[in-house]
């Protein structure tokens, strides 16, 4: 199969507060294949049984995001304006934490909001580990993330609907290196749709692909 670089949380699938979220490094993982939608929910529920056998106590909120970096190739990334997609998926014990609000970088003190493409509430099974560790209420999105910032120092950040400042992954990624001639978007460079879809037919197989553009 082709390689896929993609961010798997398994250890920090934890609550907002947990004081291993803010002290333990939240890193990325490289694994291999195409992200239907069974996948993630397999990938989740893992964790979740993992969580469970440790004998972690429910959270309040879980996570799982993948990226590609391995699998798109400079063409494709010149097109999509020097970014890169995510996905994230999003799942909360209350219903009233979602929407996701948005989603962020932060270098320096300096917060870059990401790229929203798509988002979607997926239904998660009540009978489920996943729904007992991490809640019953789901949200899945597409994204766009800068090339340039996966290899800078910082944090992508996530805020839902009324808590802030959640971080989902420090930066620089273990799994991006430099291999595209230039990462930074330039000035009122714009994605092209016709490539996005086609990346997230043939990397996301299954899930909603965007017709249009924000």
């Amino acid at each position: 199969m082709r390689r896929l670089a993609a961010c798997i949380m398994i250890s920090l699938l934890a609550s907002w507060h947990t004081a291993h979220a803010q002290t333990n490094p939240l890193r990325d993982i490289k694994v291999s294949g195409v992200f239907s939608p069974d996948r993630v929910k397999s990938d989740m529920e893992a964790n979740a049984k993992k969580a469970q056998g440790s004998g972690a106590a429910p959270s309040q909120h879980g996570r799982n995001f993948y990226f590609l970096w391995d699998t798109i190739t400079p063409a494709e990334f010149e097109a999509l304006a020097r970014h890169t997609v995510f996905l994230f998926a999003i799942w909360t014990q209350k219903p009233e934490e979602l929407p996701v609000k948005r989603i962020y970088i932060r270098v320096d003190g300096k917060e870059q909001t990401v790229y929203k493409v798509s988002s979607w509430k997926t239904p998660v099974d009540k009978g489920s580990l996943t729904a007992k560790m991490y809640g019953p209420n789901r949200e899945d999105g597409f994204y766009l993330v800068p090339g340039g910032a996966l290899l800078q120092k910082g944090q992508i950040v996530l805020d839902l609907a009324d808590q802030a400042g959640w971080v989902m992954l420090d930066l620089p990624a273990n799994t991006a290196t430099n291999r595209f001639p230039n990462l930074n978007p330039g000035p009122n460079a714009k994605p092209d749709l016709g490539t996005l879809q086609a990346i997230i037919r043939r990397m996301f197989p299954g899930f909603p692909v965007p017709q249009s553009l924000p």
